[in-house]
This record gives C-alpha cells, sequence and structure tokens, in this order.
C-alpha cells in the first residue's frame, strides 16, 4: 500500500509577528551599538607594518627588534626586584614575631621621640637666651584674654638681672576678644608693674612677593579697609621706640619673647605692614631668631616661644605648652571646669552634657568630625577647642586681682630703671586713644575665665622635669629583664586569650553562671563583692534566667 505523502511544517507566518520580530531585533541591535559607544569597544586596527617601497626599511626592522628586547629585559628586571622587596617584607615579619625584638625597636622610637623633643626644647631656650643678650628693649607679649596667665616670672627675673639696664615693656595683644571695661581695669592693673601699650594686630597682611595692582580711573576709588586688617596701637609702640632711639643716638634691637599664640609674629608684621614672619596658628611656629628692620634705627628680634614647666598645672599646659599633652581629655576638662557651664553651651551650641568627654562627642557630631562607622572623632574635637582657645576665636576674659600688689619677682629700684627714657603720660593718652578707637565684644557674648596666675617657664638647657628622669630610669630597668620573664608573660596572655575564646565559644552561660554561684557562697562577704561584679559583665541578656 502506498504511504501517504509526508506534509513538512510550512514556513509562512502573519505580517504581525513578521514585524514584530524585525522590531526587536532591530531594537537589540540599537542597544548593543549603544553599549559598544559607552565602552568604546572597538576592533583594534592591524599593524599595517613598513610597506617594501619605504626605504631603510630592514633598518627600521632592526630597531623595532631591538627595542622589543630592551622592554623584555625591563620587565624582568622588575620581576626580580618584586621578589626581592617581597622577600625582604616576609624577613622583616619573621623578626617581628620575636617579642624581644618588638619591644627593643619600641623602646628605641620612645628614646628617638623624647630624644627630638629635648633637643628641641633646648634650642628654644638657646636661641631666647640670645635674645635677651642681644636686644636693648624687650617687649613681652600678653594675651589680653589672660595677661596674668601669660606672664613669665622667670624671664623677667632673666631681663632684670642681665648686664646692661634693659628696659621691659608689656603689649597688650588681641584687646579686641574682651570688654572696653575689662580691657581699662587691666591696662590700670599692669602699668603699676611696668609700662603696657595696648594692641591690637591686623589680620590680614600683603605678602613681601605681591604688589599691589593699580587699578584703572574708574576702579581707583578709596575703598576702606576691613577691621581685620587694621592696626590699632602700632603708632603709640613706634612713638615710644623712637624716642628711646634719640635718647640713645644709635640703633636699638628689640626683643620680642611670650607664650605661643600670644602673637609675636604677627605685632611685628603689623608694625612692619607686610608678612615679613611666618604666621600661623601652629604652636612653636618660630623655631630660631629672625631679625626684621622696621626702620633705619630700630632692629626687630624675633624670638621662639617661652617654653612652660612641666610642674605647670593641667591648664596652663594646656594653653600655654608647645605640644598637645598626652591625655587631651584631662586638658579639656581643665578648661571647661574653668568656666561657666551655660556660657560655654551658648558659644558652641551644645545641649547641656554631664562631663568633658560627652561635651567633646556633642561637639564632634555638630561639627561633623566622624571617624568611621559613625563615630564621634572626639581627639579631633579637643585638639580643635584647644586651638580654639590659643587662637582668636573663643572670646573670654578674666578680672584682674582687686587688692593690687607689686609682683613678687619684681623690686622698685629695678622699676625705676626700667620707666627712665618714657613718656609715661603720652603712653597713657596714646592708650585711651586706641580704646576709643576699636571695637569691642558686649559681656553677655564672652565668657568669664578664672585666670591661674603666673606661669613658669624653662630658662636654661639642662632644666629637666624629675618625671622624665624617672621615666628614663624606667626604660633602662626594663631592658633588663631576662628572657625567662618575657616567656612568662606571652604564657600569662596565651592563657587570658584560651580563656576569653572559651567564654565567648561556650553556648550554655546559665551553667556556667549557676555553677560560679555555688562557689560564691563557699566565699567570705569581701570576695563575694569582687565576684559579683565580674559576673555582670559576663550576663548574657540573649537567654532568660529564671
Amino acid at each position: 500500500m502506498k504511504r501517504p505523502k509526508l506534509k513538512k511544517a510550512s514556513k509562512r507566518m502573519t505580517c504581525h509577528k513578521r514585524y514584530k520580530i524585525q522590531k526587536k531585533v532591530r531594537e537589540h541591535n540599537k542597544k548593543l551599538r549603544k553599549e559598544a559607544k559607552k565602552h568604546k569597544h572597538r576592533k583594534p586596527k592591524k599593524d599595517p607594518g613598513v610597506p617594501n617601497t619605504a626605504p631603510f626599511k630592514e633598518q627600521i626592522l632592526r630597531e623595532a627588534e631591538h627595542r622589543k628586547q630592551q622592554r623584555e629585559e625591563l620587565k624582568q628586571k622588575q620581576k626580580l626586584a618584586r621578589q626581592k622587596e617581597l622577600a625582604k617584607k616576609r624577613n622583616q615579619q619573621a623578626n617581628k614575631k620575636d617579642p624581644g625584638d618588638k619591644k627593643s625597636t619600641t623602646k628605641q622610637k620612645m628614646k628617638s621621640i623624647q630624644q627630638v623633643q629635648k633637643n628641641s626644647k633646648n634650642s628654644f631656650c638657646g636661641e631666647f637666651k640670645k635674645v635677651i643678650e642681644a636686644s636693648d628693649v624687650i617687649l613681652e607679649i600678653l594675651d589680653a584674654r589672660d595677661p596674668l596667665g601669660c606672664r613669665c616670672p622667670q624671664a623677667e627675673q632673666l631681663i632684670a638681672q642681665s648686664e646692661g639696664r634693659k628696659k621691659i615693656l608689656l603689649v597688650l595683644n588681641k584687646i579686641d576678644l574682651i570688654p572696653k571695661e575689662n580691657l581699662e581695669n587691666w591696662l590700670n592693673y599692669l602699668n603699676k608693674d611696668l609700662p603696657t601699650i595696648a594692641f591690637k594686630s591686623a589680620m590680614q597682611i600683603k605678602d613681601r612677593t605681591v604688589q599691589e595692582k593699580r587699578n584703572t580711573k574708574k576702579n581707583s576709588a578709596y575703598l576702606e579697609l576691613s577691621r581685620a586688617n587694621k592696626c590699632f596701637g602700632s603708632q603709640c609702640l613706634l612713638k615710644l621706640l623712637q624716642e628711646y632711639c634719640m635718647t640713645k643716638d644709635e640703633v636699638i634691637q628689640v626683643g620680642v619673647i611670650g607664650f605661643p599664640n600670644v602673637g609675636k609674629s604677627s605685632i611685628i608684621n603689623s608694625l612692619k605692614e607686610v608678612r615679613a614672619c611666618n604666621v600661623g596658628p601652629e604652636r612653636g611656629l618660630t623655631k630660631s631668631v629672625q631679625a626684621v628692620h622696621i626702620d633705619k634705627r630700630i632692629k626687630m628680634l624675633d624670638s621662639p616661644c617661652i617654653i612652660a614647666a612641666p610642674s605647670c598645672s593641667t591648664l596652663t599646659l594646656a594653653l600655654r605648652s608647645i605640644t598637645y599633652a598626652e591625655n587631651l581629655l584631662d586638658s579639656v576638662d581643665a578648661v571647661l571646669k574653668h568656666c561657666r557651664k551655660q556660657q560655654i553651651m551658648l558659644h558652641y551650641n551644645i545641649p547641656d552634657y554631664r562631663n568633658s568627654l560627652e561635651f567633646l562627642t556633642l561637639l564632634a557630631q555638630k561639627r561633623g568630625m566622624l571617624k568611621k562607622g559613625g563615630l564621634p572623632n572626639t581627639e579631633g574635637a579637643a585638639k580643635l577647642l584647644l586651638c580654639d582657645w590659643t587662637g582668636a576665636k573663643v572670646r573670654y576674659y578674666s578680672r584682674p586681682p582687686e587688692p593690687w600688689t607689686l609682683s613678687p619677682h619684681l623690686y622698685r629700684e629695678g622699676l625705676a630703671t626700667v620707666q627712665e627714657g618714657f613718656n609715661f603720660q603720652e603712653l597713657e593718652e596714646d592708650n585711651k586713644n586706641t580704646v576709643k578707637a576699636n571695637k569691642y565684644p558686649n559681656q553677655a557674648s564672652t565668657i568669664v575665665f578664672q585666670s591661674p596666675g603666673f606661669t613658669d617657664g624653662i630658662m636654661e638647657d639642662n632644666e629637666q622635669p624629675e618625671e622624665a628622669l624617672e621615666s628614663e630610669n624606667a626604660e633602662e630597668n626594663d631592658e633588663e629583664l631576662t628572657e625567662e620573664e618575657i616567656e612568662v608573660d606571652e604564657s600569662d596572655l596565651d592563657d587570658v586569650e584560651e580563656e576569653s575564646d572559651r567564654l565567648m565559644s561556650s553556648q550554655t552561660p546559665s551553667k556556667e553562671l549557676k555553677a560560679k554561684n555555688t562557689n560564691l557562697d563557699m566565699l567570705p562577704t569581701d570576695d563575694k563583692q569582687l565576684k559579683s561584679s565580674d559576673l555582670d559583665d559576663a550576663y548574657d541578656f540573649s537567654t532568660d534566667y529564671m
């Protein structure tokens, strides 16, 4: 029987379906072209090579082959260098694992840091002595917010005992940061000790290298300078120094001394009207003597800052030392304790706080100073607060002592020699004019501050604190530790780590706590209290204790 003819499936389709497929294909190709444009995946062009008709074809090919060999050799050298560096790193890591070597390296680093600090302090003292010996008139710069805290009795004694009758003048800088009444009280108080000049240094001064641009006639109108650029008290100070030059008939050298961030270099820049000395918020920026000629007869000597003695209180070290203290929390706590809490809250726009740590966390959150994970950077906030207080951002003032008494390091005969050659009536009138010309903040917007009094300074290189000597002796004793003691310490550390891992990995803390509670009943009452505090830390909140 004949098989029926098998029919194949027809390839015909409706126009709707065919057009739909064609549209999808077009869209897909368009998408691929867009992505290719974004990523710029283009086919690499083939190197056409050197044509046969080109002259010197063989020489060009030889040069190309030579360059290729050089590249391969360079890659090989780089590979060998990387392998050597990796081998060095592995050796260093293996050496670091040895605890004796680790202790020795840390001790060497600590010693080097202490040696650098010691050398810097010695150099500061040496430069300071050079300024005092070379100068005829010495200006002691005081911060108007805390004038007593900026006075160094050791420096004033050294100047009084030096050879030649050296004149000492007090310059009360930053007068625009305290109320007017407080400034007048301080001027009356300090003038009884030594001649005092009210001063406000200019904040923004043009650089030496920058020349004034002369505008066209349309733009040549007089532009009034901002109050930050203006300087008050410079005419009074220059007048005093020029009158003293007239009496001596020779060129005088004027030394400028003071604690860090009181404005020594900025006063010289204000008198010169040019940025002659480097100025900044960093402590101890001036590290050597710098001579600046104000005019033909006056030469200013910018000196490094006076170093505060380590025996001073934490407040004075926080505000007057060259470097920040190791424990910044203590220095911030000392500053906050000497001020009213409400005024600090209003100034920094911060809610109520219980302690200095909470204050620093709130300040860090307010200023956006956050670490990884959103944790507040309290160390950075502490440095920022201390920088504000030593700089010119915070307006605070201290009151002068009511019963005036001559400072214990001064004597009346020495004051009489200091006051020779100066006209005090003109000085008082000039101070009154500077006080009238300047603008001052209200008492409501300022912070009342309790001054810690005179700040002791280190005048000689050999003066070292007892704590530093004790620390050096302790380090020497630590070096004498035997290898057996180090191994014992390591074994103790391993036992502690094993115990902590066991406690963390244990899944049934309730049984362990019950066993410990039974052991507690056998102990005396004093030991029970000590053990119960340890158990509170081991409490697991994820389980229910019945």
